[in-house]
């Protein structure tokens, strides 16, 4: 269900918004949020429109509202709040605008997915570091669903943005020129007063400088930066024109001018990466000018910076930094040691000789004796790991045989309490129909009263105690069955959500799945002190996400005792590991617990 509103003559829905949004006009997609009829969706709708100029985080609001096109604006607006907080929220703003992304799928809404898929990929282009080629899948997607020349240029910038990246030879994709070509052939058709133009005259820039060109590239981050001027919510792009003029004049060997843009660079940086940048830029400027001291200064803070980051040497511009920091010193000490042979051959070249090749002969001994050394430490590492790997698999092999026990275990209670006691029972209860006048007895009644009250107990126990995914259930019906039957206690309402769900699974990783959410449940009966509990299964291509959310009081992982008797957090996340996947904790004192799961089937 989409909520319409009433602009002019012409009746829009929400999708007018977010296809500004998509397309980077978000003066217009602010006025168009403010004509909303609809209280929520107008107040919505301006919060993520302020949030994508402003680009700080907005107060998200109490609505309750189960609409879904409320709920997938409101985990838009949370994912950008995460994102824009940056640090450790990161991986909450990926979540966020998964959730989003889900409920656009059950909507079958392509406006709502791209939209979704562009707070990812904007997400992943800042986290890039990670090393990962993750990001394909959501470039894979946006292309199946692009329906325009607009989809088109924006994919093309993803795409440069991504593929720009080196691999460990230090060379581009080999797609990123046809990528270039592309985009060239897309812009020449469009006004000069297109939104994206200052975007599409940065990445020429980018590739300019790749080739070598560093005048052409000077040329077109100036002509970006231009454009840049007029638009707030281009700040971002503004800088990093800036850092490039100054990386671009230190190429150039134009010093002075590079110092200027750093500088420039330095006032308008806003994180811990733009920190990493520049002063990994001002080691390099410094080393140029034979200022080790300095140079020392701000590598050493870069690498400060870097460890914090915890970049990987997966892209260009990671790649070539990490050349510099491992030949950086030598570069120095080089320096420093022509200085010394200088001196020394002032007095006797004889000396100097002597001297150069008695420094060849260390240098080849400090190699030699370094990379011994070096393979020492691997060697120790490697069966440091085999050692760890064993343990690891002993403990794996632990749970499972663990859990096995529990299943056959339940199984034996459940076929004792039906076959046997349940006979039992039974039987009694037939005497019971056989006993004469037995009405007129009101003891008697009672007795056959209770008995019938206790056999059904003992079949519910059986029941209980053999419930899970069977052969002719599944994982879905099981979780949806055990959600009702804990909802009608009304203790805690239970609701289970399913997007994409597909075929059955194969039977003991249904069960093992069942089992793990079985005990997440218990978990938060037991602890949480919870009044809602939000089950949701999301089937993607081959992967499956299970997220368990509670309201109640949270908890400080740190400070819980592993639990010795039952799965416990700590054995759950092993089997999940186990299974290949991952498994996440999300939990705030006084706001509730969310937990991640993501299997590969």
């Amino acid at each position: 269900m989409f909520i319409f509103i009433q602009l002019g003559e012409k009746d829009i829905t929400t999708e007018t918004v977010l296809i500004n949004l998509k397309n980077r006009q978000y003066e217009n997609a602010l006025k168009i949020s403010e004509k909303i009829k609809n209280d929520s969706v107008r107040t919505y709708c301006i919060k993520l429109s302020n949030l994508r100029i402003h680009q700080k985080p907005v107060d998200l609001g109490t609505n309750t509202s189960k609409n879904k096109d409320i709920l997938f604006l409101k985990k838009m607006i949370a994912g950008y709040n995460a994102q824009f907080l940056g640090g450790d929220s990161t991986i909450i703003a990926y979540q966020e605008f998964s959730k989003a992304l889900a409920i656009s799928e059950s909507l079958g809404n392509i406006v709502y997915t791209k939209t979704a898929l562009i707070g990812i990929l904007d997400l992943l282009k800042e986290e890039i570091f990670i090393g990962s080629k993750q990001f394909e899948l959501y470039l894979n997607y946006f292309d199946d669903i692009k329906a325009d020349i607009e989809d088109e240029i924006i994919l093309l910038l993803y795409q440069l943005v991504f593929y720009s990246k080196a691999n460990q030879e230090l060379k581009v994709d080999f797609n990123y020129f046809d990528y270039v070509l592309k985009l060239d052939s897309i812009f020449i058709q469009l006004p000069d007063t297109h939104i994206l133009y200052p975007v599409y005259f940065h990445e020429k820039g980018i590739e300019a400088k790749i080739k070598g060109d560093y005048s052409l590239a000077e040329y077109y981050f100036i002509k970006s930066n231009s454009l840049c001027k007029s638009k707030l919510d281009f700040k971002s792009l503004k800088n990093s024109n800036i850092w490039q003029l100054a990386d671009t004049k230190l190429l150039q060997g134009d010093l002075r001018e590079s110092k200027k843009y750093l500088e420039q660079s330095r006032t308008t940086s806003k994180d811990l990466k733009d920190q990493f940048y520049d002063d990994r830029l001002a080691a390099d400027i410094f080393a140029t000018e034979a200022k080790h001291d300095s140079a020392y200064f701000y590598l050493n803070r870069s690498l400060v910076a870097e460890y914090n980051l915890g970049y990987k040497n997966n892209t260009l511009e990671s790649s070539l930094l990490a050349v510099e920091n491992q030949t950086d010193k030598l570069k120095l000490d080089k320096i420093v040691s022509e200085n010394k042979r200088k001196a020394i051959q002032n007095w006797l070249i004889v000396a100097t000789l002597a001297l150069v090749l008695s420094t060849g002969i260390a240098i080849l001994v400090q190699k030699n004796t370094t990379k011994k050394r070096k393979l020492a430490e691997q060697e120790t590492l490697l069966k440091q790991e085999r050692v760890d790997n064993l343990l690891k698999q002993q403990e794996l092999v632990s749970i499972d045989a663990m859990i096995e026990g529990q299943e056959k275990e339940r199984q034996r209670v459940a076929n004792e309490l039906h076959d046997d006691l349940g006979s039992l029972m039974a039987t009694i209860k037939l005497h019971f129909n056989t006993v004469n006048n037995k009405y007129k007895d009101p003891a008697l009644h009672q007795a056959e009263t209770l008995l019938e009250e206790a056999y059904q107990k003992v079949r519910g126990m059986a029941h209980s105690k053999n419930s899970g995914v069977m052969s002719d259930q599944g994982l879905l019906p099981a979780i949806r069955k055990m959600a009702q039957v804990i909802s009608e206690t009304n203790a805690l309402q239970v609701a289970v959500e399913d997007f994409g769900m597909g075929d059955r699974l194969e039977n003991s990783l249904e069960l093992s799945l069942f089992r793990t959410v079985q005990e997440l449940v218990a978990n938060t009966i037991k602890h949480a002190e919870a009044t809602k509990l939000n089950i949701q299964l999301t089937q993607h291509e081959d992967t499956l996400n299970i997220i368990v959310e509670d309201n109640g009081k949270g908890f400080d992982r740190t400070l819980v005792a592993k639990d010795k008797t039952g799965m416990g957090l700590t054995n759950i996340e092993k089997r999940i590991e186990h299974l290949e996947g991952h498994f996440t904790i999300d939990s705030v004192l006084g706001k509730g617990t969310s937990i991640l799961i993501d299997i590969p089937i």
